[in-house]
């Protein structure tokens, strides 16, 4: 059935996803402070409009927000103009990566205005959100999680309820991100190793992808290798490092210890820093 879905944030994977709910019959209105992204926003078809505000009144029920940090989360769900501003519940569905706490912080504001919130954290980057082939992992409310089901698989290959609480998806997006970075050096470091003695950095790969040491880094290494040889501030390396800071803070609340994690933060810091 098609709706109006409110939208923001249109940015590398927002513009992805907005755009295939366009392609699902659905009409979406977008927000997003760039002229750009919003002129690539009507091209695909999706509806412009002025504040998170008119996003949340345009939608019959669901919002949808995939802006990057905490800080821009709070502005656009409860600052002036935002989507609570309205006065009226909507189900809101945040697939930023934050941290588990500050998910169910969002939550419960949510829940006090009427609404209700869905975790809904995403693995698959931009590539993925244009090709709707993300993996999404989902937690919340049965109701609320159900209600998002069908916009959900028309944006994503693969989908997890991880929990009927919000902050799990929030916690399994860590997991991904902390495997993701620790391999991730163990491919950075396996070149360095063979550099010296002439292999090909391509069949290094192949070979890697086609034994145990393969994984999705290797086959995608021509994706991740830019990130640090040609440093954008702002996009992949950055936000993988506020992932892994956000992994560091929640393991160190809940006092589990992940030497290899912190190691691998380090290291990618003074890539970091190096770029």
């Amino acid at each position: 059935m098609s709706e109006q879905i409110g939208f923001i944030g249109l940015g590398a994977m927002g513009l992805g996803i907005a755009a295939n709910l366009v392609a699902a019959g659905h009409s979406v209105h977008g927000f997003d402070p760039s002229p750009e992204q919003q002129a690539k926003a009507r091209d695909k078809g999706i509806v412009t409009v002025d504040s998170p505000r008119a996003a949340a009144l345009a939608a019959d029920e669901v919002v949808w927000s995939v802006v990057r940090t905490k800080a821009q989360t709070e502005a656009v769900l409860f600052g002036p103009g935002g989507v609570t501003s309205i006065g009226e519940p909507r189900t809101v569905v945040i697939s930023s990566t934050l941290d588990p706490t500050t998910m169910r912080s969002i939550a419960e504001r949510v829940a006090s205005t009427g609404g209700s919130a869905v975790d809904a954290t995403m693995s698959g980057g931009p590539w993925g959100a244009e090709a709707g082939t993300l993996t999404l992992m989902i937690s919340g409310a049965p109701a609320a999680v159900e209600r998002i089901a069908p916009l959900a698989e028309s944006v994503s290959g693969n989908r997890y309820v991880v929990g009927d609480t919000p902050g799990t998806g929030q916690a399994t997006k860590l997991a991904v991100q902390l495997s993701f970075g620790i391999h991730m050096m163990a491919v950075f470091e396996a070149l360095q190793v063979v550099k010296s003695h002439g292999v090909d950095e391509g069949q290094l790969m192949e070979i890697l992808s086609h034994s145990v040491g393969g994984s999705w880094t290797t086959k995608n290494w021509s994706r991740v290798k830019p990130w640090w040889e040609t440093y954008v501030p702002g996009e992949d390396l950055d936000i993988l490092l506020k992932d892994l800071r956000s992994t560091m803070t929640e393991a160190d609340q809940d006092v589990v210890p992940v030497p290899v994690s912190a190691l691998t933060f380090q290291l990618l810091r003074d890539v970091w820093q190096r770029s």
